[in-house]
């Protein structure tokens, strides 16, 4: 009788065994369709919403004044900063660095109706772009089409062992304007890179987004115009 009972002990435990272990594998397989979901979702790209202005700004070369305090403000290393808004007509972007600064700022825009990516460069002269997927054209300067901008102001020459060379001023911050209208949607597709800062006894750039690779707008941000 005992042995009977035993085995009938040991059928049930046995049985146990395989529901609890098939619940596990059922539960760890739900976990991990919930942790992909999740993960998915989380990868979703945020959109960033660019604040409006009634005001177009005053391009001097300055972007701490009144003027941009609607804008919305990005910070990155080194004292540097990135301002953006818009009216109706047009998007504002300023570039901010420090003193000892040139501040170069290079846009880079999606164009969804081409495909094509565009980069808009501001530093001792204007120039744009064009990525068409394969390679980047050569920049065809001062021929500006719905765009302009601040460039950074010469300020003379200086000596050196190859003898004059130009000098351009530090320390006031970069500006463009970019109508609207060159883009089509309310949502762009951006990404935005500073150059000529001053950090740690040399000359750097840094992008927003952090990560951001000018050939791959995937890797870029949205930005969305506020009504």
């Amino acid at each position: 009788m005992l042995h009977k009972l035993s085995k009938a002990f040991l059928s049930t435990v046995a049985l146990s065994t395989i529901v609890l272990s098939l619940v596990a594998t059922q539960g760890k397989a739900s976990e991990g369709k919930s942790s992909e979901a999740k993960s998915s979702k989380d990868s979703a790209p945020e959109v960033i919403t660019i604040n409006a202005t009634n005001k177009a700004p005053l391009f001097d070369g300055r972007c701490d004044k009144d003027e941009w305090q609607s804008a919305i403000k990005f910070e990155l290393p080194a004292q540097t900063a990135v301002y953006l808004m818009h009216d109706n007509d047009s998007l504002y972007i300023c570039a901010k660095g420090k003193a000892e600064d040139y501040a170069v700022i290079d846009i880079y825009i999606e164009n969804t109706k081409t495909g094509y990516l565009h980069n808009l460069h501001a530093s001792a002269q204007l120039g744009e772009r064009i990525f068409n997927g394969k390679e980047w054209s050569k920049p065809d300067r001062w021929n500006l089409k719905d765009w302009r901008g601040f460039w950074v102001p010469y300020a003379g020459r200086v000596e050196s062992e190859d003898g004059l060379k130009p000098k351009f001023l530090k320390g006031s911050h970069r500006e463009m304007q970019i109508l609207r209208k060159k883009f089509v949607g309310v949502t762009w597709n951006i990404m935005i890179s500073v150059s000529g800062i001053y950090h740690d006894e040399g000359s750097t750039k840094y992008s927003y987004p952090e990560k951001a690779i000018d050939t791959d707008s995937s890797t870029w941000a949205k930005f969305s115009f506020s009504k």
